[in-house]
């Protein structure tokens, strides 16, 4: 008798699989077997087998008796309710009957407390275009109704529908709103929604939401400082500025957007709610200040930097602030307005020479500087006040580089009394002055050559060039000066050229004579010689 009972239990699932999944089957069979499967649930294989067999059921008639039954199924008593579902869903997905697709969800809908799945495959849905009007209802009810939602599903249901229409944005938004709590993570997930270009009912919902939360990440600031930036709308940067205040503690990004505010905001409600809130900024930590000072290179904004020079100007007493200061300015100084590098300046004129690295930091934003201004008034901090022995190198390179007289005047009268012979890399500097015609540095720097001309190899050709191609009297004497002294090897055309030039005084050219007498002539340079003097009038020049 138990043998009997327990025989058709144990067959069951094995019907079911056979007679269900064979599309030869009677009909009649076929619900014969629904019928026995429902009297005999107490057995895990046969609700097992159901889900095996239903989505390959292809006759639509086994196919709905199917599912209304397993819709009506009670699944508290489940240990394990995955496979129904995703027997469900993997039904739904491959369903192409409208109204068996809505049943489909209405039945996931009641379950959606069940599987953290379901809620994730609704969030999908909501933004797929080709859902029915029914679908689409059956969607939103379901998504209106969570209770509340995991973070993932928040996050899931943004990026979905950040490009949606502004139905389902909006829908998206309320998802995000039955998460219990919004963390670092929502940032990215909130974010595009704040644009300007999107609804501004949208972006309000979302400010508020933030206003009246107790305590918000300080993450929460990249979200809410581009509102304060960029925003038209004066009631959304009220909004901004509400649920700035929330972030504890305000980070240096958030203490700089509340000065820039309340200086620079188009509305003065907005600038006064800023200054009040600047009252209960706690002590800045010196850590802190550094930190703002840094945000000085990387900030786009005129406004924000000057707001920023203008609250470290009192603390440039610090080290680190006023070298990050410096760099700031010195990596990129031509980003500055006239109002920014004079703020700038005047913050570090008093270290100008007192502190090395600020000096040179300085010296190296003048060469990226567009303006002679400017140009002439980082000069004029550091002229009189920097070591040249320390600082030649960079300001030789802003000499060969500058173009402006003035400045390149002021440059040359710092390095013209230095010794060429303790700082080799003037020579090349005074030879290009003394070769150049138009150089106003001419004359000064045939002075300093000359005294020179035997230390280096670069030296007596920049000598021959004036001799041979100039008539200025003074130039050509002190050139020659250099070019007779001991050690120079001379050479008899540019000598012979200095003899025969009429235009300079006597005495060089006798110089020039008495120095080619002593030389060991050919017979050709001794014929050239004797041309040369033949013309000369009697008594110009003497050869004993």
């Amino acid at each position: 008798m138990e043998n009997t009972t327990q025989r058709p239990e144990h067959a069951l699932p094995g019907l079911i699989r056979k007679v269900l999944g064979s599309p030869h089957s009677e009909q009649v069979i076929k619900a014969q077997i629904i019928q026995m499967a429902s009297q005999h649930l107490h057995v895990p294989e046969v609700t097992t087998a159901l889900l095996e067999v239903l989505p390959l059921t292809k006759d639509k008639e086994t196919r709905d008796q199917l599912l209304r039954f397993l819709s009506a199924l009670n699944t508290s008593r489940f240990a394990d309710t995955g496979a129904l579902f995703q027997a469900l869903l993997d039904v739904y997905r491959q369903e192409k009957d409208r109204d068996t697709r809505t049943t489909l969800l209405y039945r996931l809908r009641d379950s959606i407390h069940q599987d953290p799945r379901l809620a994730v495959f609704f969030v999908e849905l909501s933004g797929q275009e080709t859902l029915s009007e029914q679908e689409r209802i059956a969607v939103q009810d379901t998504l209106s109704s969570l209770p509340s939602i995991t973070e993932d599903v928040a996050l899931a249901a943004l990026l979905k529908n950040v490009n949606a229409p502004t139905i389902l944005q909006l829908q998206a938004v309320e998802i995000a709103e039955k998460c219990p709590s919004w963390t670092e993570k929502m940032v990215a997930g909130l974010q595009p929604y704040l644009d300007v270009k999107n609804d501004r009912g949208i972006r309000f919902r979302i400010l508020q939401k933030l206003a009246a939360a107790r305590l918000l990440e300080p993450a929460y600031a990249d979200v809410l400082i581009p509102v304060l930036r960029t925003d038209n709308d004066t009631d959304a940067r009220h909004e901004a500025l509400a649920a700035l205040t929330r972030i504890k503690p305000w980070n240096e990004a958030i203490l700089l957007q509340l000065l820039w505010t309340a200086s620079h905001d188009g509305d003065a409600g907005v600038r006064s709610e800023a200054l009040q809130l600047q009252g209960e900024q706690p002590e800045r930590t010196n850590e802190q200040l550094i930190s703002i000072a840094s945000l000085l290179a990387s900030d786009r904004s005129e406004g924000v930097r000057l707001t920023l020079l203008q609250q470290l100007k009192p603390v440039m007493r610090i080290a680190d602030i006023r070298n990050k200061v410096a760099t700031a300015f010195a990596g990129n100084p031509g980003v500055f307005s006239d109002k920014e590098f004079h703020q700038l300046t005047d913050m570090l004129a008093p270290y100008a020479g007192r502190d090395e690295n600020i000096s040179q930091l300085l010296l190296q934003s003048i060469k990226g500087l567009p303006g002679t201004g400017q140009r002439q008034k980082i000069l004029q901090l550091l002229i009189g006040k920097i070591s040249l022995e320390k600082m030649l190198d960079p300001v030789v390179q802003l000499f060969a580089q500058e173009h402006n007289e003035a400045l390149r005047e002021v440059l040359f009268n710092q390095i013209k009394a230095l010794s060429v012979s303790r700082h080799p890399q003037l020579v090349d500097i005074f030879c290009a002055e003394l070769t150049e015609p138009g150089s106003p540095f001419r004359v000064t720097c045939a002075g300093i050559l000359a005294n020179a001309a035997e230390l280096y190899p670069q030296i007596p050709p920049a000598l021959e060039d004036v001799l041979l191609y100039d008539n200025e009297r003074e130039l050509v004497r002190l050139c020659l000066d250099g070019y007779l002294r001991p050690g120079v090897e001379k050479k008899f055309d540019v000598l012979v050229h200095v003899v025969k030039n009429e235009l300079i005084d006597t005495a060089s050219r006798q110089k020039a004579l008495d120095a080619i007498l002593k030389l060991s002539l050919d017979e050709q340079q001794q014929e050239t010689l004797t041309n040369a003097l033949s013309g000369l009038k009697p008594g110009t020049l003497k050869t004993s």
